[in-house]
């Protein structure tokens, strides 16, 4: 049991990594594979979305993005601009 509590704790903890990186990194361009933010990787519509939202109220702008979806990993390619 917390070997579980253990994984979402860090699931969490890499997730606001990511988000400060998209929001106050250098980069503009990002590729992500999103099986390391979330425990399942079919809930990839959620995570994208709200990832999206985020940015958004930061005003950062997505300039492009595509998911690609196979049956063992969900890679998030998007374009940002700050």
């Amino acid at each position: 049991m917390s070997r579980y509590i253990h994984k979402i704790e860090s699931v969490v903890k890499d997730r606001d990594g990511l988000i400060y990186d998209l929001i106050f990194s250098d980069k503009n361009d990002f590729t992500i594979d999103i099986g390391e933010y979330i425990p399942d990787i079919y809930k990839f519509d959620d995570f994208v979305s709200q990832i999206k939202d985020i940015l958004k109220k930061s005003k950062v702008t997505v300039v492009k993005n595509s998911v690609d979806v196979d049956s063992k990993t969900v890679v998030w390619k998007l374009k940002v601009k700050k």
